[in-house]
């Protein structure tokens, strides 16, 4: 008799599927469902990744215990990209399939052992324990001092014992509706009048907990009305969503010339349907996102769903409520502030095809959606889209396999496309569109490059230069707005004991911790270790302490001591902490309560704001110095989409850079806007040094707490490399990471770089001969890095 098994990926941090029998009280599951099945002492599930009828005769396997799901519950393309990112990313299988599925839809599961029979023949205890009511397994294994799993299997299989799972999934909220039955009905007594009257004033149906919530007392007159026979009380189920605030539908502005020319392709291609990769590269306030909507628009029409991403959704909420305003309650919203149920309805909502629209941050390229006709990666620049945490994947380049597996066209928009996109339609791969005019009257800003290093010689203030300082108090004397970058959070980046020379350091990481003078803490931005603000220095107790640097914190404390009459507000990941001040912020600065919004680099990302007509950038070197690769890439972008914030309506823009380096190309061309100019210097720069995209680049990353380990682990697998495929890649280290020490534990890197299909194999190959084939301890790989920090 041929043996039934299947493979299954758990939601597990290991390399590798495993194979399970299916009993045959089951019917074989199919690609894609979820089965229960043991790891260790443990109930897991898992999805299945492939079949063997037959194919896994005289194996000794463990069985399933229970088959959750009659079909898959999300189609082939997916499970097709979930497989492909394990293969690309050499992520764990498990890991991947998860991110495809309805939140909480592989959580541990709960089985409840049931008798079937009661005839069941006397003897056996686990049968015993069952004749007075369903048990847990793991009331069982206590009670009988023992794992009943083989006689419970073998119960199963006679047709007298069932398996239940409790999944422990967040199910539908279901609430109760009212709605206006019978109007000959006379109402009797005031408060069903009043029942009556809320109900009509709600167009004849409504939640009763909204009917009766300022007035409890009002429950006993609908439940009277119901029984005469005047409204009707049904259970419904309620979609939970995230609450996005809408305003009036906007009309649909006319299309420029250039807008016209790029839809005319796009809509082609998403009518026509088939993959087409496409880069839409358009400069700030060019309309990009009316060309969104209206391919989007297209989609629709054609009877297909469409997929928005956005880089962080909570920092663009304007974007929200435009694509709700324009497309109504079709559109779904998926970002990582939804509650636990939210997310379950939306997700839901999304595969039953009553969101055809679906609108978030990375995790929505998973979107389930039925029919789907296009996808869009709007800022496609952004490393946002990449995930540091396994699986590492890039949501632009899971949204192009994705657009290639389910034969669909993909957008990537930016004005300042990766060089990754940029390269790739350079050489054909990628169709690139443009839209190099900025919508309405006064164009790009006036961009002026201050130098500090002359006006720190003639004393001036090392945060507001005086053209800085007099360009804020122009604003606020013609009641126009301004916005202030620097990349640095918190008040002081570091403190310097005078006396021996000292930083306060974290003791978990390689840094310095940060000075936030709200709550006087030092904190580590790495680790989240803090402590008040040290008094003395922890190596020579000396307390002449000096702060050096400064973050946002200290600029608004500079901004409102130059103009005290200044409305000052920040936007940084300390704000963002706090659940809703993002939008809340926003929100006022849209509305004129700040003249002022200083920020990080959250304040650059595509928001519009009629009245900012000043850009400052405090610092512009930040990022320049580190060791990273793509660091002169960060900044030029950074650089331009900030720079691209002013100006945006009818009132003319200006920027003011302040740099101790005036002449870095990176500076110089993000103030001319002048992309293609970059793109050929940075190329320069890449090509010579071998890194992406002129080459694949893998970073593989070892740490443990004990150093000397992790460096011996390092030099093995380093070694392993070297002769996996000469000619093929090149391997740089051993060497210990630009941040050597992260969180109590050692970090060693190895770099590679060339053939990506080879790097991987060759890490594979390498790790499993170090580690085996199912749990790489410590081990980071990280395919496609966006930062080798």
């Amino acid at each position: 008799m041929s043996t039934r098994a299947v493979d299954v990926a758990l939601p597990l941090p290991v390399q590798s599927t495993f194979t399970y029998r299916v009993p045959e009280q089951f019917r074989l599951p199919e690609r894609g469902a979820r089965v229960v099945a043991p790891f260790g002492p443990r109930r897991v599930i898992g999805v299945v990744t492939a079949t063997l009828d037959g194919e896994a005769a005289g194996r000794e396997l463990k069985d399933v215990f229970d088959v959750v799901d009659e079909s898959p519950l999300v189609p082939t393309p997916l499970l097709d990209l979930a497989a492909w990112m394990a293969e690309h990313y050499v992520a764990p299988p498990g890991e991947c399939y998860r991110l495809i599925l309805p939140p909480d839809g592989v959580r541990a599961s709960r089985a409840v052992a049931r008798l079937l029979r009661p005839d069941a023949p006397p003897g056996d205890a686990v049968v015993e324990a069952l004749r007075e009511r369903p048990l847990r397994v793991s009331t069982l294994s206590r009670r009988l001092e023992g794992d009943p799993a083989a006689r419970l299997a073998r119960l199963r299989r006679a047709g007298l014992v069932a398996i239940e799972q409790d999944l422990g999934a967040r199910g539908f909220r279901r609430v109760q509706v009212a709605s206006i039955a019978d109007g000959s009905v006379a109402p009797r007594g005031k408060a069903q009048a009043e029942v009556l009257e809320r109900l009509r004033n709600a167009g004849g149906r409504a939640p009763v907990a909204e009917l009766v919530r300022d007035r409890p007392s009002l429950r006993g007159a609908v439940d009277r009305l119901a029984e005469l026979g005047a409204l009707t009380v049904e259970d419904e189920r309620e979609t939970r969503g995230p609450g996005v605030m809408v305003g009036q539908v906007a009309a649909r502005p006319k299309p420029t010339p250039d807008q016209e020319r790029v839809l005319g392709v796009l809509t082609e291609a998403v009518t026509k349907g088939g993959y087409a990769p496409f880069v839409l590269h358009g400069v700030t306030g060019s309309g990009k996102t009316e060309v969104y909507f209206r391919a989007a628009e297209a989609a629709l029409a054609a009877g297909r769903g469409v997929v928005i991403l956005l880089p962080e959704i909570a920092l663009t909420p304007f974007a929200v409520r435009a694509a709700v305003a324009r497309f109504g309650p079709t559109v779904a919203v998926l970002h990582s502030e939804l509650s636990a149920g939210e997310r379950h309805d939306q997700w839901w909502r999304i595969r039953e095809g009553d969101s055809r629209i679906v609108i978030g941050a990375r995790s929505a390229v998973f979107a389930p959606v039925p029919d789907l006709g296009l996808i869009v990666v709007d800022e496609e620049h952004e490393s946002a889209y990449k995930q540091e945490e396994s699986p590492r994947y890039h949501a632009r380049d899971v949204a192009v396999m994705r657009a290639k597996l389910e034969s669909v066209p993909v957008v990537l928009g930016s004005a300042t496309p990766s060089l990754e996109s940029h390269a790739n339609a350079v050489k054909g791969k990628y169709r690139r569109l443009t839209l190099p005019v900025r919508i309405g009257p006064r164009g790009l800003p006036r961009v002026e490059i201050v130098d500090r290093r002359e006006a720190m010689k003639a004393g001036a203030d090392p945060i507001l230069t005086p053209p800085l300082r007099e360009a804020l108090a122009d604003r606020l004397a013609r009641k126009e707005q301004s916005l202030l970058l620097l990349n640095r959070r918190g008040y002081a980046t570091s403190l310097l004991c005078r006396e021996c020379g000292q930083q306060a350091s974290c003791p978990n990481c390689s840094v310095f911790l940060t000075l936030h003078r709200g709550g006087h803490q030092a904190v580590c931005h790495y680790c989240g270790y803090q402590v008040p603000a040290p008094r003395a220095c922890a190596f020579c107790k000396g307390e002449y302490l000096r702060l050096t640097g400064y973050g946002t914190e200290k600029v608004v404390e500079a901004v409102q001591a130059a103009l005290p009459e200044a409305r000052v507000g920040r936007l940084d990941r300390d704000l963002a902490a706090r659940r809703g001040a993002v939008e809340k912020t926003l929100a006022a600065f849209e509305s004129g309560e700040i003249d002022v919004l200083v920020g990080t680099q959250m304040i650059a990302k595509g928001h519009d704001f009629p009245k900012v007509t000043l850009v400052g950038v405090v610092d512009a070197d930040v990022g320049l110095g580190l060791p990273d690769f793509r660091a002169a890439e960060r900044t030029f972008q950074l650089l331009t989409q900030v720079a691209g914030r002013a100006g945006r309506a009818n009132l003319a823009g200006e920027v003011i850079l302040q740099s101790h380096l005036p002449d870095h190309y990176a500076l110089r061309l993000a103030c001319a806007q002048d992309y293609e100019s970059f793109f050929e210097r940075e190329m320069e720069f890449r090509r010579t040094m071998s890194y992406p995209p002129s080459a694949a680049l893998v970073n593989l990353v070892l740490r443990g707490r004990d150093p000397a380990a992790a460096a011996r682990d390092a030099d093995a697998i380093a070694r392993q490399l070297r002769e996996g495929a000469p000619g093929r890649y090149r391997v740089l280290g051993p060497a210990r990471a630009p941040l050597a020490r992260l969180k109590q534990e050692h970090r060693f890197q190895i770099l590679l770089k060339g053939d990506r299909a080879s790097m991987r194999a060759a890490v594979r190959r390498a790790l499993v001969e170090r580690y085996g084939e199912t749990r790489w301890p410590g081990v980071s790989v990280d395919v496609d890095p966006v930062s080798v920090m």
